[in-house]
């Protein structure tokens, strides 16, 4: 029957496959899915979805593992792309989870994230994904983590996503008190960037103002203790400068 199929997940990354928050996080799940992992061969933060295409791709496997692990000399899009497109997740997966990320990618922090392009990417090609990060490095929050990451799978929560959806779930600093779960839309607070000039190089450097956040946004409620799970989508057209736009005749009246 359909229903007693094992679950398919594929799980990868942006910090590369010598990770053990992803390594750790992978092996947890065994005991509900079968579990494929592809992931960069090195770190790859902050590349968002950028992708391989004109220089070629190196897999190569690992057999030392409890499950098909691989690493790939690309991007976490990259790794997602070529997984489905190479079938190594012997098919198409059933669900597509992206880290766990040390390090928050909560609002504009999801633009610029390699580990969410990696939900983004499978969502791109219909199956439903997940990125989950961590504020901090925290073994306490990884546990919290795959407690989530299982209830999501067991009790199938993810099987309803839209496709062109997917959730993208930040972790607190364990500095701040637990505060539990919440649903929040996608912060748009930008950060402090600025340059440090440094060894004829140019540094950059910024932080968040959490408390100046949104108050529906991941952002605030991240800062106050919450985990939160942000539904994204792949479409990002603008519904209201859509509907402006349709309003005005861009009709060119070309004299000769």
């Amino acid at each position: 029957m359909e229903n007693s199929r094992i679950l398919k997940i594929l799980i990868t990354n942006d910090d590369g496959i010598q990770s053990e928050s992803m390594l750790s996080f992978a092996k947890s799940l065994l005991d509900i899915a079968t579990i494929t992992v592809v992931a960069p061969d090195r770190e790859r933060s902050g590349v968002s979805q950028a992708f391989t295409c004109s220089n070629g791709l190196k897999l190569e496997r690992f057999s030392n593992y409890d499950f098909p692990c691989y690493s790939l000399s690309g991007t976490p899009a990259d790794c997602v792309k070529l997984a489905i497109s190479e079938s190594l997740c012997d098919g198409v997966p059933d669900l597509v989870l992206s880290g766990v990320n040390w390090g928050e990618n909560a609002g504009v922090s999801s633009v610029y994230s390699g580990t969410v392009a990696g939900a983004r990417e499978a969502a791109l090609w219909g199956i439903p994904a997940i990125a989950f990060s961590l504020s901090e490095r925290n073994n306490n929050r990884l546990l919290e983590v795959i407690a989530l990451a299982k209830k999501i799978i067991q009790e199938n929560l993810f099987k309803e996503m839209p496709k062109g959806v997917f959730w993208n779930v930040n972790f607190p600093r364990d500095s701040v008190p637990f505060a539990g779960v919440a649903v929040t839309s996608m912060g748009t607070g930008m950060f402090s960037d600025h340059y440090v000039f440094k060894d004829s190089k140019y540094f950059l450097e910024g932080e968040k103002d959490y408390e100046n956040a949104e108050k529906h946004s991941d952002d605030y409620a991240l800062s106050k203790g919450f985990a939160v799970i942000t539904p994204l989508q792949v479409d990002q057209t603008s519904t209201q400068e859509l509907n402006r736009l349709q309003q005005i005749d861009f009709n060119l009246a070309i004299k000769g």
